[in-house]
């Protein structure tokens, strides 16, 4: 036969070993497609015994020439994607044609989560920079509304009305940005060290309240969890969020399943996390509903910003996309399955706390701010604001100034170094993190520092990106101020930052406790060494002015009883303002009745303390007057 005289006759025992030990499948069949052969290998390809496929038409092309590729539905309904190359060859003395077949499944997946995450980068990148933009302009937005509501008290109600929608409206948009920023992964974290099994209990509970009475709520969460260091706040939001998109998805009712399990990855089935998690031991929470489903179409696109599958606008296209953001800048990932008609289960992988990453000072508990006055300047107070956007910068400067604080007002970096040169009285250095040229708002700090070390620095932006940020945290010692961000907010962080440079001032200074009573003053000792300060004491009123005439300046301040056995602590306080006109006083009584208020309401520097009184809020009125304190670490 003329056209097989050159071919390969592949008809011997030892070619026969090497092609059935071949880790590629081999089939090799006759001019009518019916298989003669078929290797080890290429059993695992079609999912079927060599006795099963020889003596049957195998249903694939067999087409001489370069290598393509083609998929194999195995039975059962799976199917892999496989490489192909024919050649023609001589079988048992008749013409067939040999097949090699490569598995490339793997690397077809493989292939696609890296062409998925380059797509989430780069739309992370996008959303990052909208973000920006966007919360400059709402900065500006809420700033002025906030300025004109506090300037419309006795407005025209519907006008009070008109702007409190608008101000909501604002706010409403500002969230919206926020789980941009968590989708890109911009936005910092707080992670702290807690316990999940706490607070996934509690999350149940909620749940079934939230869901309604057509949603059965189960939790399965197991005993003994390791502990996970995350932000607790986000990690809520992030259950709370798929519980309502698996509410959607059930609108006659069904179940949710809450469960949390640790797992060693390196033994979990990786195919449910597509490979895109460390080894290591985890907690995995899932969220299972027995839901519509979703189609693989749509689980390709549904971590995606805006994408949604809701329509007459319920759903802005968030809620996935900052589960995402925020579990892969926890150092997590998150999987998603589901098929129509059979529900959704949504894993989220955490990595385990190890002791070697967590601060020793870490605590479990919520940080507790204790409430202040209006945090407005002190005397002489100076501040720098960098920012190039000029309505960004002209709401800063005037809310600023309206605090009472003086300020100057720079566009950018070099501009504001100068300003640094002559004006070495600034106390605050408040910039924007993006600047125009070559220096950038934490580099700008970093210098002006060098200038003068004692200047404290606040950077803000509207997201922090790769500067401030990493592994999800904010940098050690950095202090930021996410825009937008509010007069009251602005306020509140400005005055904390100068305080603490008087409360470094002020550590281990001495504070006059005025009290007959010793449990009491032996709990106003205590508190004050935690803070930081010491206690001079004195149990009357001729103790005290003796220790006042002998060191009062040496003293930070005062903490006096209105009810001393010798003289009334009115007098005292009379006294003090005598020799020392500007110490701070905190007056301690049971009876802070109006009378008492009244006679005070116009001494300067001075807090009425009511008793009984708890560390708090002794802390609050040592702030109140002037006094700051930092805990002894």
């Amino acid at each position: 036969m003329t056209g097989t005289a050159n071919r390969p006759n592949i008809d011997h025992a030892e070619i026969r070993f090497l092609i059935e030990k071949n880790a590629d499948g081999i089939i090799v069949v006759d001019e009518m497609g019916i298989v003669l052969f078929a290797n080890p290998a290429a059993e695992q390809i079609f999912g079927r015994s060599s006795d099963s496929l020889i003596g049957s038409p195998i249903g694939i092309p067999f087409v001489a020439g370069e290598m393509t590729e083609i998929a194999i539905h195995k039975p059962g309904g799976d199917q892999i994607d496989a490489e192909i190359r024919v050649v023609e060859t001589v079988w048992d003395h008749r013409p067939a044609r040999l097949a090699s077949l490569r598995d490339i499944s793997g690397r077809r997946a493989m292939e696609e989560r890296l062409r998925h995450s380059a797509k989430m980068e780069a739309v992370g990148r996008l959303t990052a920079g909208i973000a920006h933009d966007f919360n400059n302009h709402l900065t500006v937005v809420l700033g002025n509304l906030e300025s004109a509501m506090r300037r419309s008290t006795s407005a025209d109600p519907s006008l009070r009305r008109a702007l409190e929608n608008a101000s909501r409206g604002a706010q409403q948009a500002a969230v919206l940005t926020e789980r941009l920023l968590a989708f890109a992964r911009r936005k910092p974290l707080e992670p702290r060290l807690i316990s999940p099994e706490d607070l996934l209990s509690r999350m149940s509970d909620l749940l079934q309240r939230t869901l309604g009475e057509k949603i059965n709520v189960q939790a399965n969460i197991a005993v003994d969890l390791w502990r996970i260091e995350v932000d607790p706040t986000e990690l809520e939001a992030a259950i709370l969020n798929l519980a309502v998109n698996a509410r959607d998805a059930m609108p006659l009712g069904g179940k949710l399943i809450l469960e949390a399990a640790n797992v060693e990855v390196a033994d979990a089935d990786r195919s449910i996390a597509d490979g895109e998690i460390a080894d290591g031991p985890h907690v995995v929470i899932s969220v299972i509903d027995s839901g519509m489903g979703m189609t693989p179409e749509v689980l390709n696109h549904v971590f995606e910003p805006f994408f949604t599958t809701k329509n007459d606008g319920r759903g802005t296209g968030l809620g996935l996309s900052q589960v995402y953001g925020f579990v892969r800048q926890s150092g997590g990932h998150v999987s998603l399955a589901s098929q129509p008609n059979a529900g959704t289960t949504v894993k989220i992988f955490l990595p385990a706390a190890t002791p070697s990453r967590l601060p020793s000072s870490q605590m479990e508990q919520t940080k507790q701010e204790a409430p202040r006055q209006l945090p407005v300047a002190r005397p002489g107070e100076t501040i720098l604001v960098v920012e190039d956007e000029d309505d960004v910068r002209n709401y800063t400067v005037s809310s600023l100034r309206e605090l009472g604080y003086l300020v100057h007002e720079a566009a950018d970096a070099v501009t504001a170094l100068s300003i640094l040169q002559r004006e070495p009285g600034i106390a605050l250095l408040f910039t924007d993190l993006g600047l125009p040229g070559e220096m950038d708002g934490k580099s700008l700090g970093d210098q002006a520092q060098s200038i003068h070390p004692s200047l404290r620095v606040l950077i803000t932006t509207a997201y922090a990106a790769g500067a401030l940020v990493h592994e999800g945290r904010l940098d050690r010692g950095v202090e930021l101020l996410n825009k937008p961000f509010s007069f009251s907010a602005l306020a509140g962080r400005v005055r904390e930052l100068l305080d603490s440079n008087l409360a470094n001032e002020h550590a281990g200074a001495r504070v006059l406790v005025v009290e007959d009573e010793p449990l009491l003053h032996a709990f106003v000792t205590d508190m004050l060494a935690e803070w930081g300060l010491s206690a001079d004491v004195a149990g009357n009123f001729r103790e005290a002015v003796a220790k006042i005439r002998a060191d009062g300046d040496g003293l930070v301040g005062a903490i006096v009883d209105l009810g001393l056995p010798d003289r009334p602590g009115d007098e005292l306080v009379a006294e003090i303002r005598t020799l020392h006109p500007d110490m701070p006083i905190i007056l301690a009584t049971g009876y802070a009745d109006a009378g008492v208020r009244g006679r005070f309401a116009d001494v300067g520097r001075l807090q009425i303390l009511t008793k009984p009184f708890n560390a708090m809020d002794l802390l609050t009125a040592l702030q109140g007057v002037g006094v700051h304190a930092s805990p002894v670490q």
